[in-house]
C-alpha cells in the first residue's frame, strides 16, 4: 500500500483536511460503499506518514473481510473507489476558495430553472463577492466578464431585447482580462528566456504594447500598469529607472494582483537584482536585502506555511553582504521553525557558522561546523570553504593543507557537483594553497621578490575564467603586502 497513488496523494493532506476528507467519505451523496469508509479508515490510523510496515496490502484486506481469501482485484477496486473520492474532494477546495465561480455557477443553474428572483439575489451576491476579491489582475477580469455573462443572459429572458449595460461591461471585462493576462504571460517568457533561453516568443507583443500605451482606459488599470513595468525591467534590465519604477508599483500598490501573482512579481524583481549583482553591481545588496523584508512580512516565502532551506540561506546571505548581523541573528532564531524538519539541523549550522566568520568569530564557525555531517553537496562545499578560511584567518596551517587535500579528493570523488563548480573550487583551492604558502614565506622574502609574486597571484586569481570565492582571495593577497 505504501506506493500506491492513493498512499502518496493522502500524504499531502493537512491534519484538518484528513478529517474533512473522513466526513466527505462518509457522505452517503458522496459514497454509499461502507468498505470503502472502512478502507480510509483504515489507512488514516496511520497517518501522517502512512510508512508503518503493517500497511500492507493484505493487511488491508485483513481488515475490510476478516476470515475471507485476499483478493487482489477487488482491493484494487476500493482503491480506485477512495482515489477517485480524493480527486472529487481536492476539486471541492479549490471549489471552495472561489466563492465568485461558485455563485456564477449557481446563477446558471438558476437561470435554466427561470428562478428568476432566486437569480437576481444571488447577482447581487456575485458582484459583491467580486468587488471584495483581493485583486483586479487577469483572473478577476475573466469572473467579471463571466458574470457579467450571465447577468446579459438574465435580462434577456426577463424581457424583450433591450440595451442593458452587461454585454458592455462583459466586453470592457474581457478586454481587462486579455491584455493583462497577454502582459503576465509576456512577463514569465521575458523572465524564462533571461533564465534558462528558452527561446520563447510572445506574438503581437508589439501591437499589444502599441494600444496599451495609446489607451488612457487601459493604463487606469493598476494591474496592467504593474505587469507592464514589470515587462520592461525583464526586457531592459540594464535600464536602472526601470527596476526602481516597477518597484514602486510593487510597493505602492500590492492589492492589485493576487499573492501568488504578487510573489512571482517579486521575484522578478529578486531576479534582476541578482543578475545585477553577478554583472558587479554590489550596490544591488541592498536592495535584494529590503525585497527579502517585505516578502517576508507579506508571507510571500512561505510554501504550505515552511520556508525552504534555500530561501532561508539566501537571505542569511544578503543580511551578511548588507553587514545586518544583528538582523540575521534574530532572524535565523525566529525562522528556523518554519523550515522542514529533516534539513532543519544542516540549515541552521551552516547559515550560524556563515554568520560567525562574518562577524570574524572564527573559532565559533568552525565549532558550529564540528558536529555536522552535511550530506547535500552545496552545504558541504560551503561548510568547508568556511572552515578552510577560518583555518587561514586564525593562521593555523595544518590543518588548513590537510583540509585542502581532503576537499580536493571530495571534488575528485564527488559526481553530484557540477563540472562548473569542481574547477571553480579546485582553482580557489590552489590559490588559497599558493597565497598561504607565501604568507608563510613572506617574511623571509626581499620586498621587491614578495611584490613581485603577490602580483603574479593578483594575475592569476584575477584572470581565472572559473574561481569560487574570488573577492577572498584578493583581500587575502592585499594582507600578505
Amino acid at each position: 500500500m505504501h506506493n500506491t497513488s492513493l498512499v502518496g496523494l493522502l500524504r499531502t493532506l493537512s491534519t484538518r483536511e484528513r478529517t474533512r476528507f473522513g466526513h466527505y467519505v462518509s457522505s452517503p451523496f458522496f459514497n454509499r460503499h461502507e468498505k470503502v469508509v472502512a478502507l480510509y479508515d483504515w489507512l488514516n490510523g496511520f497517518a501522517p506518514g502512512f510508512e508503518a510496515e503493517e500497511m500492507s496490502r493484505a493487511a488491508a484486506w485483513a481488515a475490510l473481510f476478516p476470515g475471507e481469501p485476499y483478493n487482489n482485484a477487488r482491493l484494487d477496486n476500493f482503491i480506485s473507489d477512495l482515489l477517485q473520492l480524493l480527486y472529487g474532494f481536492l476539486a471541492y477546495l479549490q471549489y471552495e476558495r472561489q466563492p465568485v465561480a461558485e455563485k456564477r455557477l449557481l446563477l446558471n443553474e438558476l437561470l435554466e430553472r427561470d428562478a428568476d428572483k432566486h437569480a437576481a439575489r444571488n447577482a447581487r451576491r456575485a458582484r459583491q463577492l467580486l468587488r471584495r476579491q483581493a485583486g483586479r489582475s487577469y483572473e478577476f477580469f475573466l469572473e467579471q466578464a463571466l458574470l457579467e455573462q450571465q447577468l446579459d443572459l438574465y435580462e434577456l429572458n426577463r424581457r424583450q431585447r433591450h440595451f442593458t449595460a452587461h454585454l458592455q461591461r462583459e466586453s470592457d471585462a474581457l478586454d481587462r482580462y486579455y491584455w493583462c493576462n497577454k502582459l503576465r504571460i509576456a512577463c514569465d517568457m521575458a523572465s524564462r528566456n533571461a533564465v534558462i533561453n528558452a527561446g520563447y516568443t510572445c506574438r503581437f507583443l508589439e501591437e499589444v504594447r502599441r494600444i496599451y500605451q495609446g489607451s488612457a482606459a487601459l493604463q487606469e488599470e493598476p494591474a496592467l500598469n504593474l505587469y507592464f513595468q514589470a515587462l520592461r525591467m525583464l526586457e531592459q534590465p540594464q535600464e536602472a529607472e526601470h527596476y526602481y519604477s516597477f518597484k514602486s508599483q510593487l510597493l505602492e500598490k500590492p492589492e492589485v494582483v493576487t499573492a501568488d501573482e504578487l510573489r512571482t512579481l517579486y521575484h522578478y524583481a529578486l531576479n534582476h537584482c541578482i543578475r545585477q549583482i553577478n554583472s558587479g553591481s554590489g550596490s544591488y545588496y541592498a536592495e535584494v536585502f529590503q525585497l527579502y523584508e517585505l516578502m517576508l512580512e507579506r508571507e510571500l516565502l512561505f510554501v504550505h506555511g515552511q520556508l525552504s532551506e534555500w530561501s532561508f540561506k539566501n537571505i542569511v546571505t544578503t543580511a551578511i553582504r548588507t553587514r545586518a548581523f544583528e538582523w540575521a541573528e534574530r532572524f535565523i532564531g525566529q525562522y528556523q521553525p518554519f523550515l522542514p524538519q529533516e534539513g532543519r539541523p544542516n540549515a541552521v549550522a551552516y547559515n550560524r557558522a556563515a554568520l560567525h566568520y562574518a562577524r570574524a568569530e572564527y573559532k565559533q564557525a568552525l565549532l558550529q561546523l564540528q558536529d555536522v555531517e552535511f550530506t547535500d553537496t552545496s552545504y558541504h562545499l560551503g561548510a568547508k570553504i568556511i572552515q578552510l578560511k577560518s583555518y587561514y584567518e586564525l593562521d593555523e596551517p595544518e590543518p588548513f593543507f590537510a583540509l585542502v587535500e581532503a576537499f580536493r579528493k571530495y571534488l575528485l570523488r564527488n559526481r553530484e557537483i557540477s563540472g562548473y563548480r569542481k574547477t571553480a573550487n579546485a582553482a580557489f583551492l590552489n590559490l588559497a594553497k599558493k597565497i598561504y604558502e607565501l604568507r608563510l614565506e613572506a617574511s623571509g622574502l626581499r620586498r621587491e621578490t614578495l611584490a613581485q609574486r603577490i602580483a603574479g597571484l593578483r594575475r592569476e586569481v584575477e584572470g581565472g575564467q572559473a574561481v569560487a570565492n574570488k573577492s577572498w582571495l584578493v583581500e587575502a593577497l592585499e594582507k600578505v603586502g
